[in-house]
């Protein structure tokens, strides 16, 4: 699956790696016991920052919540980061954050954030943190690798929004976005690559239109767990965000697209596709989550 934007007119001119760049890891394994899910390792090095674990959900004691937080106010040039998620077999878990992330202007070096995830036999995980705000200047490189085990269910979610504080028209440099998603023997089941530059969003060629944000999701694993195409065409609500649905190759699941008009409607379809994952994968409604 890959998205068909306009080709960069020009490539930005990196900047080799500037001495004292910020590098930071969040490690978290989440492991079952009994009906619970608990913290099995964690690692957290600066910006991020984590709280205590959430189980919200009584009626689904399995599935763990934790928030994903930064110290740091943002992503600046050059930036390291890294994450792991190690769920265990019959372990779940929804990691988000608490806001959006702001990617400040990068001066030519974009940042970077790569995020790994292991998910067992019959393990459940919700990627999904709110979206991306592109500065001027901003340039963000993510790479995500994900390997699924049998009964595994996996919803990634991906968004960005670009805004000037000035009001001046200047762009965002570049966001480009990668996802592996592996079975347990290691075989690619599914890549899908973004690539864009932000002078492409501009005017009245943008591919975009007059939308605001735009969100990718994945929705892989076992398809006895997962909603049906007919449950993920009801999310679209024309007037607030408009939907894409794909069939993913290798009979991985589903891909969805939205265009949405603001943060808030952008926000409203990642919480209802997350309630009906949980549904699907869990038999049962999780609680709204606060932000």
């Amino acid at each position: 699956m890959t998205s068909h934007w306009p080709q960069p007119r020009t490539a930005p001119t990196l900047q080799p790696t500037r001495p004292g760049a910020r590098s930071g890891r969040f490690e978290l394994v989440l492991s079952r016991h009994g009906a619970r899910t608990h913290i099995g390792r964690q690692y957290v090095s600066y910006p991020f920052h984590m709280t205590r674990p959430f189980a919200l959900d009584a009626a689904i004691p399995s599935l763990l919540t934790v928030y994903q937080q930064s110290s740091s106010g943002g992503l600046y040039r050059d930036d390291r980061l890294s994450s792991c998620f190690d769920v265990g077999a019959g372990a779940a878990g929804h990691v988000t954050t608490q806001a959006a992330t702001v990617v400040h202007d990068c001066h030519g070096q974009p940042a970077h954030q790569r995020t790994e995830i292991i998910l067992a036999d019959g393990a459940f995980l919700a990627l999904t943190p709110d979206q991306l705000v592109l500065f001027p200047g901003a340039a963000c490189s993510s790479l995500t690798q994900a390997r699924l085990a049998p009964g595994a269910v996996l919803l990634l979610s991906d968004a960005f929004a670009w805004h000037d504080p000035e009001g001046r028209g200047r762009p965002f440099e570049r966001l480009e976005a990668k996802v592996d998603i592996l079975d347990a023997d290691g075989r690619l089941l599914v890549r899908d690559n973004l690539e864009i530059v932000g002078a492409d969003l501009a005017g009245t060629a943008s591919p975009v239109g007059g939308w605001k944000v735009v969100s990718n999701f994945m929705l892989v694993g076992a398809p006895d767990r997962l909603p049906t195409a007919d449950e993920l065409a009801a999310l679209s609500r024309p007037e607030r965000q408009v939907t894409g649905i794909t069939v993913l190759p290798n009979g991985a699941g589903w891909g969805v697209r939205c265009l949405a008009a603001d943060a808030i409607a952008a926000r409203g379809i990642a919480e209802s596709l997350f309630m009906l994952a949980v549904a699907a994968a869990f038999g049962q409604q999780p609680v709204p989550r606060r932000k």
